[in-house]
């Protein structure tokens, strides 16, 4: 299983709740059909507001709004998925409606290496559990 996590930041003059309704009411309707994939195994916004640090008590925010989390278990849709060969078409719609919503410089994409950990407890952690 691959999860591919993206960094995702607001376009300039959008506020923080007209970009999470956007986001949620329209933009991830554009990947719908990608999502009914066999292969697709979750597919997750998260976002971020942000905390004071436990430790200084400063708040610092990391200038990103969400994390897009998308989880794959075929290395084929994965390659695919990664390897920029999205049809044309799509492509051109998908960057039209990512231009109305992201600040498209600021947009990070990673594969993620996991290792989630047995707490004393005895307890699995989340990642553990759906693996």
């Amino acid at each position: 299983m691959k999860k591919v996590v993206c960094l995702l930041k607001r376009r300039d003059g959008l506020s923080f709740e007209a970009f999470k309704d956007y986001y949620e009411n329209n933009h991830v309707k554009i990947f719908a059909e990608f999502l009914q994939t066999p292969g697709v195994r979750r597919y997750v916004r998260r976002y971020l507001t942000p905390l004071s640090n436990p430790v200084s008590g400063a708040t610092a925010a990391s200038g990103f709004d969400v994390i897009m989390e998308v989880w794959i278990d075929n290395e084929q849709l994965y390659q695919g998925f990664v390897g920029g060969n999205m049809d044309p078409k799509v492509r051109a719609v998908v960057i039209a409606d990512e231009e109305k919503l992201f600040d498209r410089s600021q947009m990070f994409f990673h594969v993620v290496d996991e290792h989630d950990s047995r707490l004393p407890n005895g307890v699995e952690t989340y990642g553990s559990l759906v693996s």
